[in-house]
């Protein structure tokens, strides 16, 4: 089976990953100040937090249309190889809408499937594939394999600063003001693609308290941490404290860290950490 794997740009691989295994990202875009950017393209990830930061209006990131998909699609395909297209959980994007769409169009044979992930937490289904796509005799062998993968995926994300969920109206502005009035911070666990509160106090303490306990319980796990991302929108001393925690908690596991991609800045705000584990099998 010759198989191509597609991907979006708020994953996060590295370019030697992308290269290695010939995986194509299709860009997600971003408005601010009505301004269009492309992922990776016209602005790096650290240049759109610092345009963020210093736009009153909270930016709007769209997903890539279905004509792009489909371009994708049909040149991928076109020496008879299938495709499957992996996507950001679509509680975040549309993305994997639109690759939807753009599949049922295509010429050729493409499979897509929504991660129930973001960042790292879905590089590790798209590194999954790739490697297992030379042994797998059929898309139905990888897909089986890549809900193993799901079902050892951990991801949490850390809210710092509410000014942004303030500014989408996902917070009233008087709720709002109180939770930061009283230095407010939550953290979020992502289950089956949907974010759920997991805890929340005052200060960025209260978030480095509940990485130790995170840290703890999946040390003494029987399950042991394999791989780590660590997304940040913006390094901090208390993201700092909590990379340094994760290096001494798992030594043998050498984190990834990266900015998250503009869509997941414009929901998590400046500040904002993520940190996903894989777990043995």
């Amino acid at each position: 089976m010759k198989l191509k794997i597609v991907t979006d740009s708020t994953v996060e691989l590295t370019d030697e990953e992308t290269a290695r295994y010939g995986i194509t990202i299709v860009p997600l875009s971003s408005t601010i100040d009505g301004v269009v950017y492309h992922d990776d393209i016209e602005i790096t990830n650290e240049e759109f937090l610092q345009k963020m930061q210093q736009s009153p209006t909270l930016p709007k990131s769209s997903q890539p249309p279905v004509g792009k998909f489909l371009e994708t699609y049909n040149t991928l395909t076109a020496d008879g190889s299938e495709v499957l297209s992996i996507h950001v959980t679509e509680t975040l994007s549309g993305t994997v809408q639109s690759a939807h769409q753009a599949a049922k169009l295509a010429d050729g044979d493409v499979t897509v499937i929504d991660s129930k992930f973001c960042a790292r937490g879905m590089a590790f289904q798209v590194l999954a594939a790739a490697e297992f796509a030379e042994k797998a005799s059929s898309i139905e062998e990888v897909l089986d394999h890549l809900e193993d993968i799901k079902s050892r995926t951990i991801l949490y994300i850390s809210i710092a600063n509410l000014e942004n969920m303030i500014k989408g109206g996902r917070i009233g502005k008087t709720m709002g003001k109180f939770t930061s009035l009283l230095n407010i911070k939550a953290t979020l666990e992502m289950t089956d693609g949907k974010l759920h509160s997991d805890s929340k106090g005052r200060g960025t303490k209260s978030i480095v308290k509940r990485y130790k306990e995170i840290c703890h319980t999946l040390h003494d796990a029987p399950k042991k941490v394999v791989a780590i991302g660590f997304t940040h929108v913006g390094m901090s001393e208390y993201s700092t404290t909590i990379l340094e925690l994760l290096k001494t908690t798992f030594p043998h596991v050498e984190p990834m860290v990266s900015y998250g991609s503009p869509s997941v800045m414009t929901h998590a705000g400046p500040e904002a950490i993520s940190v996903q584990f894989l777990l043995e099998k």
